[in-house]
């Protein structure tokens, strides 16, 4: 076995194998320290060997040492495969190969590889792609957080939002000056107009701030301001157009295939006239806490058994009719309410994914209807209101607060409240000093206070 002698020492071969060798000596050097199973000495050695610019080039060799040193665990190995048999360089073209060698690198954690995939999938699996950036995104990785941004600005593999567009752009020019960039790939990079993710988000949150409102754009800079690694940030605004279907709205996980009905007002025999008499929080709650249900929404009823699913709320328009969000029970085939120990299952009988406004129905019907619904130009920032949902799932929570503005986004009715809102809340109710629904809790901006939102109630009758 070779040898090499360094500063009066003896030293294995498998150390003479660091750096791509460039002379007959030192691929003889890497000859035998691959041969002595040095994945790295292996991966080097087939750098040379499929290089078409050197003398030495023999793309099958080079086969060989990267599929060694990718088996002995070099990660950078797996690349080099996957671009052989991509691009087909120095091997017939092989898409399926490909995608078998970058499934490894993804089992691995390459953020490259990752980042390919999520590429791949965006068209026919756009879940998955979701899945992928949002994982990288939360770990900090600004190419990721970009995509995310360029995904909500335009629509498709996810849901249009040009608030969480903006979000996202804001951290990723944040996270761009930070840390270094991230290994990406060729297939991933030409996504992009520029090398760095400092000036491709520069440009990028110009263009995206421009289509958000501006009090909705103060809102969503305050929360990306306060972002950190780990966090997955919650709707920031209003969705424009709904993703494609197997995709979650932004902030939640996978989606499934159940479909949502069209969209159906609720008929104007349910808006009525709103009470006058003022109540305490004690008196709302004893008179409205009952009409606001806990849902839980799952995929399939294997999920729900493994509490995988979604929790949500929903309010009683009358004894058969609930409302709710759709991102609570979009892709949702086993919906189920709850509220003490009664336990009833729900079926979607309308939504418009668009403005996140869905319907429910159950049978046989006995449900508490609110007792009336008030006008959103009624309404007076100042008023106190409260808010009742099911935040994380615990039901019947009573919080109370202020009506901070009534705004207007696209044709949709906002009232914004420092009433919380929180995980599990959006669908349930927002009621005034007298117990009438004013608005259906939404979203909220994350690490803002008193940034929480509700769909006024009578925009569910048009």
């Amino acid at each position: 076995m070779a040898i090499l002698v360094a500063m009066g020492g003896v030293l294995p071969a498998r150390a003479a194998c660091t750096a791509r060798p460039s002379s007959t000596a030192e691929l003889a050097q890497c000859s035998t320290a691959a041969a002595g199973g040095d994945s790295i000495a292996a991966r080097l050695l087939g750098d040379v060997l499929g290089d078409p610019t050197q003398r030495h080039y023999d793309p099958t060799t080079a086969l060989s040492w990267w599929e060694q040193a990718a088996a002995g665990g070099d990660g950078q190995a797996l690349r080099r495969l996957f671009d052989a048999h991509w691009y087909g360089r120095g091997t017939p073209k092989d898409p399926a190969r490909a995608r078998a060698y970058l499934a490894k690198a993804v089992a691995a954690g390459a953020s490259w590889a990752r980042l390919v995939r999520a590429v791949l999938a965006e068209g026919d699996e756009p879940a998955l792609a979701a899945d992928l950036y949002n994982g990288l995104a939360t770990e900090g990785n600004c190419l990721a957080q970009l995509r995310l941004a360029h995904g909500h600005d335009r629509g498709g593999w996810v849901e249009k939002n040009r608030s969480q567009g903006l979000y996202w752009a804001i951290v990723a020019g944040l996270a761009g000056r930070s840390v270094p960039r991230p290994d990406d790939h060729p297939l991933f990079e030409n996504r992009f107009h520029y090398r760095d993710c400092t000036t491709e988000a520069y440009f990028l949150r110009g263009e995206l701030a421009r289509n958000v409102a501006a009090d909705l754009r103060v809102q969503v800079e305050e929360s990306a301001a306060a972002w950190k690694p780990g966090r997955i940030p919650e709707r920031q605004g209003p969705v424009e157009v709904p993703a494609a279907p197997g995709v979650a709205p932004a902030g939640l996980g996978s989606g499934a295939a159940a479909r949502l009905p069209d969209w159906r007002p609720l008929p104007a025999s349910l808006q009525r006239p709103p009470g006058r008499s003022r109540l305490g929080a004690e008196d709302v709650f004893a008179t409205v806490g009952r009409s606001v249900y806990v849902v839980v929404a799952a995929r399939t009823e294997a999920d729900l058994k493994a509490n995988k699913g979604r929790f949500g709320s929903a309010v009683a328009m009358d004894e058969r009719t609930l409302v709710t969000n759709c991102h609570v029970i979009d892709e949702m085939a086993v919906i189920l309410l709850r509220q003490g120990g009664q336990t009833l299952r729900a079926t979607p009988s309308g939504g418009d994914p668009a403005t996140d406004r869905c319907l429910m129905t159950v049978s046989p019907g006995r449900l508490s209807a609110v007792p009336g619904i008030r006008s959103w130009g009624d309404l007076r920032v100042g008023e106190t209101v409260y808010s009742i949902g099911a935040p994380k799932g615990l039901e019947a929570t009573l919080g109370q607060g202020l009506i901070s503005g009534l705004r207007q986004i696209k044709t949709l009715r906002y009232v914004q409240t420092t009433a919380p809102i929180s995980p599990g809340s959006s669908g349930g109710g927002l009621f005034d000093g007298a117990g009438n629904l004013v608005g259906i809790t939404t979203f909220h901006i994350r690490d803002a206070d008193g940034l929480n939102f509700a769909i006024a109630a009578e925009d569910f009758f048009r």
